[in-house]
């Protein structure tokens, strides 16, 4: 009996619709998963609402999941067979200097499962080989992708003991920037968002104050390190008029794809800024073994599990500003 795999596929500006697919053999190289559980993620909200000129419909979205090997394609791959794995979705040349130093997300060639290759809103999906990584089975699991991304931002804002932190955006990257921040020994970590839900949750990862800015008028200045995780103009104006003179600034956040910026003033004021995107593969090994001893803990009600037919209604809650989730997760 020929296996078919349940997609949810993105047809159209805020249109989403679950279909049964016949899956393809993997190819050399590749792997076929069955997928455990998948992240919505913030740039897959961006082009949900046609707000990301990377992805258009239609397609099969979902980067930031996990699944279990339950084929491959080459003999070689046959070790990985039962393992369940989290997928890093770059896919590159493997031959150009950045891939040779470990740097694929700056290839020149990148194509990204989820945009260029169908995703992990999907039952079965293939991956390549290269692209796994032995990791629990768990919720948890689907996070090693955002928290790599985090990883990278953090290490870009260089935090020192006794730094202050503004993190702009209460979402998944956002959450998991704040405890990063923590370990480094960030004395004041502050989370703006305009959601008291996703506030709170900041809360239990590690911010010592949170401001809806909504509600609240008036930032606090003169932060040394400052991660934009939303990435419109007004949050990128919002991280250059609190950060230091001498401060650091990571753009990380995608939702607009231009700002206008007072360059002379961040010049003067010798502002460092930092264009944060994906993650190198140290940074996704080095989440991948984190989530794998435990540094994740899920057991706060900040994210929610969910069918792939509830994919559409998910996609509209998570644009609320009313949303009780940081994250949703889907499982197929």
């Amino acid at each position: 009996m020929a296996i078919t795999t349940k997609a949810l596929i993105w047809t159209d500006i805020r249109k989403m619709a679950v279909e049964d697919r016949e899956p393809e053999d993997p190819k050399p190289g590749f792997v076929t998963l069955k997928v455990n559980y998948s992240g919505i993620c913030g740039s897959e909200l961006s082009a949900f609402v046609g707000q990301n000129e990377l992805r258009k419909p239609p397609s099969i979205m979902g980067h930031e999941f996990t699944g279990k090997v339950v084929k491959v394609g080459s003999d070689s791959d046959r070790y990985l067979l039962g393992k369940n794995v989290a997928v890093n979705p770059l896919v590159t040349c493997g031959k150009c200097r950045y891939c040779r130093t470990g740097n694929r997300q700056l290839c020149p060639e990148r194509k990204l499962i989820g945009v260029d290759y169908p995703g992990g809103f999907e039952e079965y999906v293939n991956v390549p080989d290269y692209s796994c990584y032995e990791i629990v089975e768990k919720p948890e699991g689907s996070l090693a992708e955002p928290l790599a991304t985090a990883f990278r931002a953090v290490f870009h804002a260089m935090p020192e003991i006794d730094d202050r932190a503004l993190i702009i955006g209460a979402g998944t990257i956002g959450l998991l920037s704040t405890k990063l921040l923590e370990t480094y020994g960030t004395v004041d970590r502050v989370v703006v968002d305009i959601n008291d839900f996703r506030l709170e949750h900041a809360l239990h990862w590690g911010a010592t104050k949170v401001i809806n800015n909504k509600k609240e008028k008036g930032i606090p200045k003169d932060f040394d390190v400052v991660i934009d995780a939303v990435g419109t103009q007004d949050t990128r104006m919002m991280a250059i008029n609190s950060v230091a003179r001498g401060g650091r600034i990571v753009f990380v956040g995608l939702h607009e794809p231009q700002a206008a910026v007072p360059i002379n003033y961040m010049i003067r004021s010798e502002i460092e800024t930092y264009g944060s995107f994906c993650y190198s593969d140290d940074n996704f090994r080095r989440s991948v073994d984190l989530i794998n001893r435990g540094f994740l803990d899920i057991n706060e009600r900040w994210y929610d599990i969910r069918p792939l037919e509830k994919g559409e209604d998910s996609f509209n809650e998570e644009l609320s500003p009313e949303s009780r989730y940081s994250k949703i997760i889907l499982k197929p």
